[in-house]
């Protein structure tokens, strides 16, 4: 629904939202005078608290239900919510068939208003819940609830920070990182589609359920490299508690063990009506158990790996084991899948083999190898070497090109990638790897630039940024941003999946806004990429970084391996570099000054292999790599990045 409160006629509006904060603040002029807001939803607790200096006396908090604004809810079946008065308090609650009760609780009177928003099993428990916390609120006062927001806030943005010399594109990446701190609480039930963002007075686009063709994945992708972990185990706990579900789908449907992760579905696994085509692929299984796997990489936490982790990731190995199918050519087979969405629904979109499922497949063998080895197991070690060694091979043209599926090269621009899988994130064909790898790679990358961009999505640039960033194209991964925030956010940021201003350089473009907040924190995610990687345990320090940003600095990122990794750049050269192991742990770092730069190390002794250079680094310990002639200092990076030229004409 919506709350609404009227404080006269608004002539002028003057608020906006602080990030490091997450407050709205300003003024609001009306006829009668100018009032001052002050509103935030507390980081702690469920309630919004208002504060409205000089609210005219008259002037009621409401809540109106969205079946009051709009019609289509009466489709849907649900009960009219009910409202009454207690007291001083207003209660709104309202029972979801099959599912769970809410209740608002909120003073219609200000100047300081509380709106309490619980759920619970009964409309009765809702409504004590949303009591009990709109009283706490209530009683502590609003500056002492709003004091504990702001601590709570700045002990969050204190976990990390990037400083670039771009305004707008560093606010993209703590505007991404903001979005899934404020929907995502561990304990609570992860953000769909739209988060907390509802748009007004509508049904949520494609009902505002978890889409696990990508925009789960790169919505939680920011969680990794912030090292904000416990943002990703909100999803992780609920993929957890909706695994039985699913594994009694698996097995009505596929007549098999293991799980099967279907596209598109609500809590308590409740699958939703969509492309058969979609739901039905096989690829959302991998890319799921591969978000579990970035848990576990940016971690390294054995005990997790143990309770949540592998049992996720083992049992989708054992829904590829049981469904494969070995053929007289030697090789296990996919009998039938699609390529997410090539063809969209239509017949022809069914595939055998396609590219993606092979690429997830083959990495979903190596996590399991891996995971057994840690938690010195070997259940399904042998059974996930038998199949890396006869999955299909990859269908690469004989230009070297990535195809859909065998003998079907991608033939139009398209929103979804899918093909590139191996390349990126399944990150199982490298620009570390021989030249062949890299002839695969160069050669499928200028297929797709050839086929054009007028059917690439705003979630497609935020996954190329990432894409970019690990081939080591840092100027199309720049590009990527640059697109994105021209074209692809409004102006309160919201990815509305249209170009808005309409340029016409995607078919996706009009005022038919629809927001869904995966694209906005797929792009915090590849701004770290540019900044820092840590595949295949070597850990890369500014591994593309456009040439114009010469001054860049970031804090406290988190790589694989579970590093917390601080650099900064100057004039173009990496200034100086810390390390600080969280666990135990072999640090791989690939020397980030170059041949011929000289630098101090503190901390430990490093040695050197070719151009890694290595040190077995104990829980905590922290090493520091400095240019000779520079000073660590972060303070003064972060104000040099941001006060820096990033002009491309003249010579330097």
């Amino acid at each position: 629904g919506r709350a609404e409160l009227r404080l006269g006629d608004a002539m002028q509006y003057n608020c906006r939202l602080e990030l490091d904060s997450a407050r709205v603040q300003g003024t609001i002029e009306t006829k009668t005078g100018e009032v001052e807001i002050d509103c935030f939803v507390q980081r702690q607790r469920n309630v919004l608290c208002l504060r409205v200096t000089s609210c005219p006396a008259d002037s009621r908090l409401a809540l109106v239900p969205l079946a009051d604004l709009n019609d289509e809810l009466a489709t849907l079946g649900h009960p009219r919510p009910e409202l009454r008065e207690e007291g001083d308090v207003h209660i709104l609650s309202q029972r979801i068939p099959d599912g769970p009760s809410y209740a608002v609780v909120w003073n219609p009177g200000g100047p300081e208003f509380f709106l309490a928003v619980e759920s619970a099993d009964s409309p009765a428990e809702a409504v004590l819940a949303a009591r009990e916390t709109w009283q706490r609120a209530a009683t502590d006062g609003f500056d002492l609830v709003k004091a504990e927001h702001e601590r709570a806030w700045a002990d969050f943005w204190a976990g990390s920070g990037v400083y670039l010399p771009e305004a707008r594109m560093e606010f993209l990446w703590y505007h991404g990182l903001y979005l899934l701190a404020s929907a995502a609480r561990r304990g609570s039930l992860p953000p769909g589609l739209q988060g907390l963002w509802a748009m007004d007075g509508v049904l949520p686009p494609w009902r505002g359920d978890y889409h696990a063709d990508m925009n789960v994945q790169e919505t939680f992708w920011p969680a990794c490299a912030s090292g904000h972990l416990d943002l990703l185990d909100c999803w992780c706990d609920f993929m957890q508690g909706c695994a039985p579900q699913a594994q009694a789908a698996t097995r009505r449907f596929f007549g098999s063990e293991g799980t099967f992760w279907t596209c598109a579905f609500l809590p308590q696994y409740t699958v939703v009506s969509g492309w058969h085509t979609v739901q039905l692929n096989w690829s959302h299984a991998g890319w799921l158990a591969w978000l579990i796997w970035l848990r576990w990489r940016h971690s390294m936490d054995i005990d997790w790996l143990a309770q949540t982790g592998y049992p996720l990731v083992a049992d989708v190995f054992r829904f590829y084991h049981a469904n494969l199918r070995a053929e007289d050519d030697g090789y296990l087979h996919i009998p039938v899948s699609s390529s997410p969405e090539y063809k969209d629904n239509k017949p022809e979109a069914w595939c055998k083999d396609p590219t993606m499922d092979i690429a997830l497949i083959r990495r979903c063998c190596d996590w399991i190898v891996e995971m057994e080895d840690v938690l010195g197991q070997d259940v399904l070690t042998a059974a996930a070497e038998d199949v890396h060694e006869r999955l299909v091979r990859y269908h690469v043209t004989d230009g070297n090109v990535l195809s859909l599926w065998a003998d079907k090269a991608l033939d139009e621009s398209h929103r979804h990638p899918s093909h590139l899988m191996p390349i990126h994130p399944a990150m199982d064909i490298t620009i570390d790897d021989d030249d062949e790898a890299r002839a695969i790679i160069a050669a499928s990358l200028e297929q797709f630039f050839a086929l054009g961009q007028y059917h690439w999505a705003g979630h497609t640039y935020a996954q190329m940024v990432s894409f970019g960033a690990v081939i080591g194209r840092a100027e199309f991964a720049y590009d990527c941003l640059l697109r994105f925030v021209e074209c692809w956010i409004g102006p309160n940021a919201l990815h509305g999946n249209r170009d808005v201003r309409e340029t016409g350089s995607t078919g996706y473009r009009g005022k038919d806004i629809k927001f869904t907040m995966e694209a906005n924190c797929g792009i915090a995610a590849g701004i770290s990429d540019m900044l820092l990687q840590g595949w295949r345990d070597i850990v890369r320090v500014f591994p593309a970084v456009p040439e114009h940003w010469c001054d860049v600095a970031f804090c406290d990122l988190l790589t694989e391996g579970a590093f917390r990794v601080s650099a900064s750049r100057r004039n173009g050269r990496t200034a100086w570099v810390r390390v600080r192991a969280t666990v135990p742990r072999l640090l791989q770092l690939r020397n980030p000054f170059g041949n011929g730069i000289s630098f101090d190390v503190t901390g430990t002794e490093l040695r050197c292999e070719g151009d890694l250079l290595l040190a077995n680094l104990a829980a905590g310990q922290t090493v520091t790599l400095c240019a000779v002639g520079e000073t660590v200092d972060l303070a003064a990076a972060a104000q040099c990045a941001r006060t820096s030229d990033t002009s491309r004409l003249g010579l330097r």
